[in-house]
């Protein structure tokens, strides 16, 4: 992830998007509490893995914590609950990281920093691929809505905690800045390549938005994300056998 602000000498920054529509409370909330928990695994991931290759920027900065709000700032925070009430989840978390120091170790040091927390929402997206195929079964109250130990609102957070981390693992692998994928490509570009694309870099996360707040009329995500995302999901649960597929 190519960093929106640069602390040290990087910051690898999540953003997190989701449109969740015309949804009840309790969606908004399992949405937001999902996000929460995937921002934390995701930047946990960068951080213990630039802490194990020598790097204590994130232990020094606090960033060794399973609290969500440490890999936050308060306009983040703020961005995820004011956009969850109106409609579109966005949100965005980091951990500063010396990617000087990781190169000492091994040249590959920032990319592996970099493919690190995506990593770790595919592997949550795994488990929770699990736990939906091994205990989801049918509603306590005889409605035959799919539930997990007979309550069905457990089963729609799990769901939810599913879908978001497959969808962050996707979508921060697009190589467009700041997203992972683009961090993952800069570091295999010449220092001059990196200097004449920084215009694009500056206005990465601007561009971001546009395409998240006009899917209606650009249809990005719609034709390119999810349809990788659903296949991502679909192989997931087949592969543990759940008795269910998303539509």
């Amino acid at each position: 992830m190519v960093p929106m602000v640069n602390l040290i000498t990087g910051a690898p920054l999540l953003l997190a998007g989701i449109g969740i529509g015309n949804q009840s409370l309790s969606d908004i909330i399992n949405t937001i509490l999902a996000i929460l928990i995937a921002i934390d695994v995701h930047e946990l991931g960068h951080a213990l893995t630039a802490d194990r290759l020598g790097d204590d920027t994130p232990r020094l900065s606090g960033h060794i914590s399973l609290n969500p709000f440490r890999h936050m700032d308060q306009f983040g925070i703020i961005m995820l609950f004011i956009t969850s009430i109106g409609g579109t989840a966005f949100t965005y978390g980091f951990t500063p990281i010396n990617e000087d120091v990781l190169r000492r170790r091994t040249k590959f040091g920032p990319a592996i920093v970099t493919i690190a927390g995506p990593l770790m929402n595919l592997i949550l997206a795994a488990l929770v691929a699990l736990a939906l195929a091994k205990a989801t079964g049918v509603a306590s109250d005889g409605s035959g809505a799919p539930a997990i130990g007979g309550n069905t609102s457990l089963f729609d957070f799990a769901l939810r905690l599913f879908t978001i981390n497959t969808f962050l693992f996707v979508f921060n692998l697009v190589p467009f800045p700041p997203l992972d994928g683009w961090k993952l490509v800069a570091e295999f570009l010449t220092p001059k390549a990196r200097y004449d694309l920084r215009q694009v870099v500056q206005y990465g996360p601007m561009i971001i938005l546009v395409l998240l707040f006009f899917e209606p009329q650009i249809h990005f995500f719609s034709n390119v994300i999810f349809p990788i995302t659903s296949g991502i999901e679909s192989q997931l649960l087949q592969f543990w056998g759940a008795p269910f597929q998303i539509a």
